[in-house]
């Protein structure tokens, strides 16, 4: 282990301490809603943050380089690696307003100065990981001549895309080869990527509803969002809990054969909610739709879908990159699935490929991938244990939550959580957060154990209104839920951590 998370860290201090770390310190409440809240003292702390959520210091200086050729300030520049990007943008929104130029193979897209037209380019690089890597600018500078150094990474004769879909495509099992596994820049990009494939497909089969089983990622709920309001007849069908199952077969009696397909995770993001993946895909095969499954919260190894699902999409930002400082993802496409073999070619045309210096960085932590799974699964168990046996502890959940277990121990076996759990307090949740010695930051599955306010950080807006509060409830998400991420340190220790503010004495605020 080359970083721990079981110590207090500075708001904005990235974790590990290098340029292009995923994780950036958030300690305490007050900094959440600063962050969130766009407050100038909190922003001119941070000089990085979760990659797509936060312009990196380094794409921001290569966006300085080139406005200094710029005649006024009153644009802001968006850099694309696909020119196909800035004009499906431009399209979506039916922007006219802009400017597209290249440079040296990088384009930019400049719109006005804080105009509604850059606020949804910002989000739409957001949800579809459509932005250049840190990396990427870093070595541009580097190239020109702009910055003295780079980071180092190493090479090897094996080529780095190759070691790691290696290492992927085993994590999957035993029936899926390197050829079947697809890179991308990002997790959200390869989702992004694949669903704007699969429903060009579902518009030529002439089906029109798809179906989001579980509370997923919250970026995997904007970009099917993003690509179904186009068709004003089509539609997203959200089943959030796990007694929607019955639901589902309804859904799929009356109107089966209109179902494009069911997008899920295994186990969700962030309840860790398991649904029965095999009457899914008996449903989705006698209906000739698609079912997309995400293992990674639980990762592939552990969550070894492959044999259920057409599409394997996996976030390799998490526990692949355990080190915390690359953002990558990946496309499984089962040989054994036709339904999701026909989608490969024209979704790899889409994707945003990793960047060089980011192959080689990940290729370098790979090597570790099991073994790390391997060590926070055992620690997890203890983890998960001990936090249900807290009396001020409200409610645990993780893979092997009784209401969903038998669903995932059937695909993953015992002792596999993964290492996220996520727990609600009886506790004021202020004291806890503020006072814990831990890390506390977006992501999860890295080497440093973490601790993310889910709600603040992927649905603060929703916490402001009182729809948003109902809808959060009514999916069984409670705006204080903490989600942690075990991490490499001795599980002695990270309980100790967590003991010091579960058995604090606090004032109800």
């Amino acid at each position: 282990m080359k970083v721990s998370g079981l110590s207090h860290f500075p708001l904005g201090q990235p974790v590990p301490a290098k340029d292009h770390a995923v994780c950036v310190s958030l300690p305490t409440v007050k900094d959440l809603i600063g962050y969130e809240e766009k407050n100038s003292g909190t922003l001119a702390a941070m000089k990085s943050g979760y990659p797509r959520f936060v312009r990196n210091h380094i794409i921001q200086a290569l966006v300085h380089h080139f406005e200094q050729d710029d005649a006024d300030r009153k644009h802001e520049s968006f850099l694309f690696t696909k020119v196909a990007d800035c004009e499906f943008f431009l399209s979506l929104y039916q922007i006219e307003a802009s400017e597209l130029d290249e440079k040296d193979g990088l384009f930019r897209l400049r719109l006005a100065q804080g105009s509604k037209d850059a606020k949804n380019c910002r989000l739409f690089q957001q949800h579809t990981g459509s932005s250049i890597s840190s990396r990427f600018a870093e070595d541009f500078l580097f190239q020109k001549g702009v910055i003295a150094k780079r980071e180092l990474v190493a090479s090897s004769k094996v080529p780095a895309s190759e070691k790691i879909c290696k290492v992927i495509a085993k994590a999957h099992g035993p029936k899926i080869d390197a050829k079947d596994v697809l890179l991308a820049n990002s997790g959200a990009n390869a989702f992004y990527c694949l669903f704007k494939a699969a429903t060009e497909e579902a518009r030529r089969e002439k089906k029109k509803i798809w179906i989001r089983l579980g509370w997923l990622y919250l970026d995997t709920i904007k970009v099917m969002q993003l690509l179904l309001h186009q068709q004003s007849d089509e539609q997203v069908i959200e089943l959030n809990n796990l007694d929607d199952i019955t639901k589902l077969e309804k859904i799929f009696q009356s109107r089966g054969d209109e179902v494009a397909g069911v997008v899920t995770e295994f186990p969700t993001n962030p309840l860790l909610e398991s649904f029965d993946l095999e009457r899914v895909r008996e449903l989705c095969d006698r209906n000739n739709s698609l079912l997309i499954v995400d293992p990674t919260m639980a990762s592939p190894k552990n969550a070894k879908v492959s044999s259920l699902a057409d599409v394997v999409v996996n976030s390799l930002t998490k526990y692949a990159n355990w080190e915390g400082d690359v953002m990558m993802g990946s496309l499984v496409f089962p040989r054994e699935s036709a339904r999701g073999r026909r989608l490969m070619e024209l979704t790899e045309g889409y994707i945003s490929p990793p960047f060089d210096r980011d192959l080689k960085r990940l290729a370098e932590q790979i090597p570790y991938y099991e073994n790390f799974i391997e060590h926070t699964n055992a620690s997890n168990l203890k983890v998960a244990n001990y936090l249900e046996n807290h009396p001020k502890v409200k409610t645990v959940h993780w893979a092997y939550q009784k209401k969903c277990a038998q669903n995932y121990k059937k695909v993953a076996g015992s002792n596999s959580p993964g290492c996220v759990v996520s727990f609600e307090l009886h506790i004021p949740f202020d004291g806890f957060y503020d006072s814990l010695r831990m890390l506390k930051s977006p992501s999860f599955g890295t080497e440093f154990t973490l601790c993310c306010p889910y709600v603040f950080l992927a649905h603060y807006s929703m916490m402001q209104s009182k729809e948003g509060k109902n809808q959060l409830s009514k999916a069984g998400i409670s705006p204080f839920l903490l989600r942690l991420s075990v991490g490499l340190e001795p599980v002695d220790e990270i309980i100790a951590v967590l003991a010091e503010s579960l058995d604090r004495s606090y004032s109800k605020s």
